[in-house]
């Protein structure tokens, strides 16, 4: 620890009397210290395409230097990932741990006020995803109160950020409100498909024409934008809800079946001006059906209508590639065996837990909503279908987080697991989306892979 924090003050010191002697700093940096690796290297994207790959020094140290750096948004990675904004010749100095990983992420150095202030809007923002589960049963009135009162709180750290002596640039700002904005709209979709979700197939109609004035200020190829995860998310789901309106009268709401999917990846197509975002778009709509089927034939249409929108050439290889492991997961064929790791951190595998037939219901803490609601679900079975095992696996990095959240929300640690090798075991499973429920014998022998724990209709499979 006390090499790490020597080393970030040196190459701070090293920047600062670069620039106090009046010299312009050549080339942009990036440094950092990650506490406890999960790996050796940090992979740096620039609009979803990676620019380098950074190996870890012994004292988990990285460094990056480029001397024709474009500004914009960057991500690193390192098992989780994270955003920061890059201003020409900024020297950014990065501290992660990953036990809390977005918790105890900094920023220091040349650049850094404006990285920090997007990780404090990140992390409210995170604080606020956890309570809109409670918010969803509000009026429209008193739920776009809750989301003024968050409005204020953002334009208030804004205002105060613009007044320090920090100079930001244009585009920058555009980013912070964009962000915001985004992050709004996002809201306010999550709210109509959560009374979708309930049933409510006019909320649409119901809410106040003021609620959905959104609608009519989104920007549909938004390039600055266009890898941010707010911009991405709220664009997802706004497709899901209008889709939504064009087979409302033929078939329910339902995000995991084909006419949802064929639907939204036709509204995609038309409406999105931006093409890296409008593939971006179709690929996740293609997985949000291929990982939740096993309707073979359905599963080949639907990659047609995909290749046939898609201009990108890699990601119809790839999800050629899903549909074929699709066809392997279905009911007959023997779950494959991967490494899980339990709450006290031993390894097992999963065959081994299988003792009588079991439900496994997949889950990520990126969405509390659905992973309270499939702990819910699995406990009220569990009594009723005592002949069934029902395990929980976690398909996240942060083992620390993940202990936390199991702990407050599981009533049996037992049954709490975590994928040891996240990437391998999503790749057999066809978990590139995490909300999945398979169901097994005692053997492992699948006997449904396309059934949801959540659905009204699940105990009926069982």
């Amino acid at each position: 620890m006390y090499k790490s924090l020597l080393f970030l003050i040196c190459l701070f010191g090293l920047f600062s009397c670069n620039n106090k002697v009046g010299k312009k700093a050549n080339g942009t940096y990036i440094a950092g210290v990650i506490e406890n690796p999960r790996g050796n290297n940090v992979v740096l994207y620039h609009n979803d395409i990676v620019i380098d790959t950074l190996t870890l020094d012994d004292n988990n140290r990285f460094s990056y230097r480029n001397d024709s750096l474009i500004e914009g948004l960057y991500t690193f990675r390192h098992r989780e990932y994270q955003r920061f904004y890059l201003n020409k010749n900024d020297s950014i100095l990065i501290h992660v741990n990953t036990i809390d990983f977005d918790e105890s992420l900094r920023y220091s150095g040349i650049g850094a006020e404006k990285n920090n202030l997007l990780m404090k809007i990140f992390l409210d923002n995170e604080k606020v995803q956890e309570r809109l589960p409670n918010w969803f049963t509000l009026s429209p009135k008193n739920y776009q109160k809750k989301l003024d009162s968050v409005n204020n709180a953002h334009s208030k750290l804004c205002a105060k950020f613009s007044t320090t002596t920090y100079h930001s640039s244009t585009a920058f700002n555009q980013i912070v409100k964009a962000n915001l904005t985004y992050d709004m709209f996002l809201w306010k979709e999550l709210y109509i498909s959560a009374n979708l979700m309930r049933g409510n197939a006019d909320i649409q109609e119901q809410v106040p024409v003021s609620f959905l004035n959104h609608r009519k200020e989104i920007d549909f190829g938004n390039d600055l934008m266009r890898s941010h995860y707010s911009y991405y998310r709220f664009m997802d789901n706004y497709y899901n809800n209008v889709a939504f309106n064009k087979y409302k009268n033929v078939d329910s709401f339902n995000r995991k079946n084909f006419t949802h999917a064929s639907s939204k990846m036709l509204e995609i197509k038309n409406l999105t001006h931006n093409e890296a975002l409008r593939n971006k778009l179709l690929r996740r709509s293609a997985l949000d059906y291929l990982l939740h089927t096993t309707d073979v034939k359905k599963a080949t249409q639907l990659f047609n209508q995909f290749k046939s929108f898609s201009s990108n050439q890699a990601n119809i290889n790839e999800i050629r590639n899903i549909l074929d492991r699709t066809i392997k997961i279905i009911p007959g064929n023997i779950i494959p065996d991967v490494q899980l790791v339990n709450l006290d951190n031993e390894t097992k595998t999963l065959h081994a837990v299988l003792e009588k037939p079991t439900v496994i219901y997949f889950w990520t803490y990126e969405s509390a909503v659905h992973y309270k609601e499939v702990h819910d679900k699995a406990n009220n079975l569990k009594i009723k279908y005592p002949a069934y095992d029902f395990i929980a696996i976690n398909a996240d990095d942060n083992f620390r987080k993940w202990r936390r959240i199991s702990n407050t929300i599981s009533t049996d640690n037992k049954t709490e697991y975590q994928l040891d090798n996240l990437q391998s075991a999503k790749s057999v499973l066809i978990l590139d989306i995490p909300e999945k429920t398979i169901i097994v014998d005692q053997n492992g022998k699948i006997k449904n892979a396309s059934a949801a724990i959540t659905d009204l209709s699940f105990e009926d499979v069982l």
